[in-house]
């Protein structure tokens, strides 16, 4: 819970003062998933999560704003990480890779087409390793620039939420690809949104999160379903975001 709240008090550093009061209803605890009652709410959601303005308008001023903000204090905690002077929840090497609890979140480093990339996860990798993969990608889902969400309309949850911004936030950073906002099924609020999910990919690369209680990653086609509930279904984000940057192999 405090690390949810250390982002949420950055990201409302980046929005103007009505879109705050949104976002903060949309995003209120929950007691449990519930069916979407107020079609604004998720609207506003959609627009944030899925980076309508939240990455493309702002210029990722949120981006800047983390690693300016931590940078000084993440550079200093992978020198004292590299000469062994850490504890486990300080931070600790993983396949080559320092990682750094800093701010309320794990930090790492990754070179990204010739530019080494400040990475902010909520999770490091040992605590994503055991979640399982099972099946295979293929080609397909490489090709192109872009890779479609698939957004459940029915659901508004602040997991749920949180997963949906921590890959989009990499995707367009770090794996460099456009991010098609999309939805699971016909809605109201999908109006003009292309209609796509694991079930019938239409041969184009479909991420697709869903809340059930085993987490588990699963490759199929051109699709990739990431499953899991609560901070669960981030941990499994994380994991896959750490296949792409090769930290887990």
């Amino acid at each position: 819970m405090e690390d949810e709240q250390k982002l949420g008090q950055k990201m409302e550093q980046e929005l103007d003062r009505e879109t705050k009061v949104e976002v903060k209803k949309a995003l209120e605890p929950q007691e449990s998933i519930a069916p979407v009652a107020d079609g604004k709410s998720i609207v506003i959601m959609l627009v944030v999560v899925l980076g309508v303005f939240f990455f493309a308008i702002a210029g990722f001023k949120t981006y800047d704003y983390f690693t300016s903000a931590a940078v000084i204090n993440v550079d200093d905690l992978h020198n004292e990480n590299l000469q062994g002077n850490l504890d486990d929840k300080e931070g600790y090497m993983y396949n080559g890779y320092s990682w750094v609890y800093a701010d309320g979140l794990w930090w790492t480093e990754v070179d990204r087409f010739g530019t080494l990339l400040k990475i902010p996860l909520h999770f490091g990798p040992k605590d994503v390793e055991k979640i399982p993969v099972v099946g295979t990608l293929s080609p397909g889902f490489d090709r192109g620039e872009n890779i479609y969400i698939a957004v459940d309309p029915n659901i508004t949850n602040k997991y749920y939420t949180l997963a949906l911004s921590e890959l989009n936030f990499n995707i367009i950073k770090g794996v460099d690809r456009n991010i098609v906002t999309s939805c699971t099924e016909n809605s109201s609020i999908c109006e003009n949104r292309t209609i796509i999910n694991c079930e019938n990919t239409q041969s184009l690369p479909v991420i697709q999160l869903v809340v059930e209680n085993v987490s588990k990653i699963e490759f199929k086609g051109t699709c990739i379903k990431i499953s899991g509930s609560e901070y669960e279904l981030v941990k499994a984000v994380d994991r896959v975001l750490m296949m792409w940057y090769k930290v887990i192999k």
